[in-house]
């Protein structure tokens, strides 16, 4: 029985060395002689259109499969260090098909600007077995990229020998909703500042060109202020907004008698510390509770000065205020900005806020919310 396998595991290696040479993997093969591709694209990235690069000629010669990868460079490139290296469809067709948006990136990674036009070069790379080569030929396409910025970030920073680190390190945003964002923020010594924003691990600059945001590296210069700027950046719009923050105070509903005024300590943060907190009652005289006043009332929210007109910085939803448990989520603490109006947008105070002191603090970015909290609360 043993010599009986080794027979077959003899007779099996002999048929394998035997027959190598009729398996052996053939790499001869020729390169593309012809590329087409349009000459001109107007890029427009909401475009489902597809933009279709193609070659012909060449191939391998036993007429099996080859690979393909599409590279392209700028113009008069040799594309030893391309600027984008793509497989063709289904990595052995004749021919690469892009989107807009995807043409769009190239062209932003060959330094091409939002509303400016450019070529670039672009050939075949064939392989098989390993080896590569390179087509002869290449092609030239010229693009024009849209007005405007394509590039949206993910975060936005606030950079600049202006900002309140002096340049050391960039200031968040938050994102506000889809396309805008908003920081608080000193601006002093020469009030230059720049935006800089991250899209994955790609970082872009952002600059004003007159009125019109734009795409690319920039200054935006404010005049220092002793108060904090509220700066808004709106990709949607392609605008910078910016507003100054003269006064915030915290305030009774009932009286509008302030609770504490809110000074910026830097950060995006405003903040009063050891504000005496007595909630309105009717036999409480020094509260200065309104003859109408028949229960005792905690109700309060912010009024912001805002380029020399007052705004309320209100509860979010505008419902009915209700005391918290304890247990609230941070949004419950959400500021809102409206046109103020008394018993619209407030907030009940927790009970055990009667008869104490507390540091009143907002946060204008605390994990991506402008919210307010009560801290260091001691016996009044």
């Amino acid at each position: 029985m043993k010599k009986l396998q080794v027979s077959i595991i003899m007779v099996v290696l002999l048929a394998f060395f035997g027959c190598k040479d009729d398996y052996q993997l053939s790499t001869d093969f020729t390169v593309p002689s012809d590329l087409s591709s349009p000459k001109k694209v107007i890029l427009d990235v909401t475009s489902s259109s597809p933009i279709t690069f193609s070659w012909s000629g060449g191939g391998a010669a036993d007429g099996s499969y080859v690979l393909y990868d599409v590279v392209f460079d700028k113009k008069g490139g040799d594309f030893s260090n391309p600027i984008q290296k793509l497989p063709g469809d289904n990595g052995a067709l004749t021919k690469l098909t892009l989107s807009h948006d995807q043409l769009n990136s190239i062209a932003r990674k060959a330094g091409i600007k939002p509303g400016e036009t450019g070529t670039l070069s672009w050939t075949v790379l064939t392989s098989k077995g390993g080896d590569v080569k390179k087509a002869e030929v290449s092609s030239d396409i010229e693009l024009t990229r849209g007005e405007g910025i394509d590039n949206m970030p993910d975060k936005l920073y606030l950079h600049g020998s202006g900002n309140e680190s002096s340049g050391a390190s960039g200031l968040p945003f938050r994102k506000a909703s889809e396309g805008i964002y908003v920081i608080y923020s000193k601006v002093s010594g020469s009030g230059d500042l720049e935006l800089k924003g991250t899209l994955g691990q790609d970082e872009f600059s952002y600059y004003l060109d007159g009125t019109k945001l734009k795409e690319g590296p920039g200054v935006i210069k404010l005049a220092p202020n002793a108060n904090p700027y509220r700066i808004t950046v709106n990709f949607n719009t392609l605008s910078v907004k910016t507003e100054v923050i003269s006064g915030v105070r915290c305030i009774w509903g009932a009286t509008f008698g302030t609770i504490g005024n809110l000074a910026y300590i830097g950060s995006g943060k405003f903040e009063a510390r050891n504000c005496a907190i007595k909630f309105i009652d009717p036999s409480r005289p020094d509260t200065n509770p309104p003859g109408w006043l028949g229960w005792t009332e905690e109700r309060y929210y912010f009024i912001a000065n805002i380029d020399g007109s007052d705004k309320c910085w209100g509860r979010m939803d505008g419902v009915s205020a209700e005391r918290p448990s304890g247990n609230e989520p941070l949004s419950f603490y959400q500021l809102g900005e409206f046109s103020w109006s008394q018993w619209d947008h407030l907030w009940k105070m927790s009970g055990d806020l009667d008869l104490k002191r507390a540091t009143i603090t907002i946060d204008t970015n605390k994990d991506n919310l402008m919210v307010h909290q009560f801290s260091n609360i001691t016996t009044l």
